[in-house]
């Protein structure tokens, strides 16, 4: 079993944005692990073959998605289809070198070739799209707020006169400044960085995903979710663009998880209380439940 994850305020001490090295350890998930490569009806890239390894940026201050455990390794959601995917491309799931991103460097890191994809909590929206291609949508959240529980804050008209912390390159920022201007952003890279300063008062609302949001208030309870889901659109993995060899594996790896329902038992693994398991069954992909990105803008007011 995994380790519980370790306190965010704790990371914040432990983590340098941008990157925490490598895990190539496998899953510690209690699935049997993948130990032959799978036909998944499209080649694995070249380039990827002949480096032994696949390169993938994921979040290490996002629990339960993408964490640093109490062993000091990498766990959560994604890190288990991490493990899944390097299983599918060589027999062995320890064949991933896992590197940890942030909201405005995963992208960066993606078009200099310092990794081969983006699994780190990444929205799609239009505007992204322009620069990187996204496979097909593995979940899905939208955009709510982190008080104190005595905050007066009920909801996005509450913020008049208030000041919001956010992830730089985060959804929920790219929110607030088209659909309110007038509300002064505090941004930070981490989420440690962003729990510490909500909790020492030093702005009044934490905008992020619901569904971090949602795993901070169960462990932080002087501390509360408000607000209706804003941005809500599917999460991609992030290739480069016209990587058409790299979308085409990953997907039909992807599609390969969908029908054996690897998603829902990763997500039950990761995400342990049943009333949170209910409430975001519905935006995983699972046999007969297709997720796919909207055709218009996902940032409206």
């Amino acid at each position: 079993m995994r380790a519980k994850p370790v306190l965010l305020l704790v990371l914040a001490a432990t983590l340098a944005a941008g990157a925490c090295g490598s895990d190539t350890q496998p899953s510690t998930s209690d699935r049997p692990a993948v130990t032959e490569k799978a036909d998944l009806g499209a080649p694995l890239p070249d380039a990827v073959q002949q480096k032994g390894a696949l390169a993938i940026g994921v979040k290490c201050d996002y629990p339960p998605f993408g964490y640093i455990d109490e062993a000091g390794g990498n766990a959560g959601f994604e890190i288990d289809i991490a493990h899944r995917l390097a299983g599918y491309a060589f027999g062995d799931e320890s064949k991933v070198e896992l590197t940890c991103v942030t909201g405005s460097n995963r992208v960066p890191f993606l078009t200099t070739n310092r990794i081969d994809l983006i699994m780190a909590t990444m929205n799609y929206t239009p505007e992204r799209a322009q620069t990187i291609d996204f496979t097909s949508p593995y979940f899905a959240g939208g955009v709510k707020m982190l008080v104190p529980q005595g905050s007066s804050i009920g909801g996005w008209d509450d913020l008049g006169g208030k000041s919001v912390i956010t992830i730089k390159g985060s959804t929920a920022s790219l929110w607030l400044t088209q659909c309110k201007p007038d509300v002064e952003q505090v941004p930070f890279e981490q989420t440690s960085e962003a729990l510490t300063a909500l909790t020492q008062s030093r702005a009044d609302a934490f905008a992020q995903d619901d569904t971090l949001l949602v795993d901070l208030a169960a462990k932080n309870k002087a501390t509360k979710v408000v607000g209706e889901v804003k941005a809500d659109s599917p999460w991609g993995m992030g290739v480069r663009k016209g990587d058409t060899a790299m979308a085409g594996w990953v997907n039909a790896a992807l599609k390969k998880m969908q029908d054996e329902d690897l998603f829902w038992t990763a997500f039950q693994e990761s995400v342990t209380d049943k009333k949170v398991q209910q409430e975001f069954a519905k935006v995983l992909p699972r046999p007969g439940n297709d997720l796919s990105y909207p055709s218009g803008p996902i940032i409206t007011c």
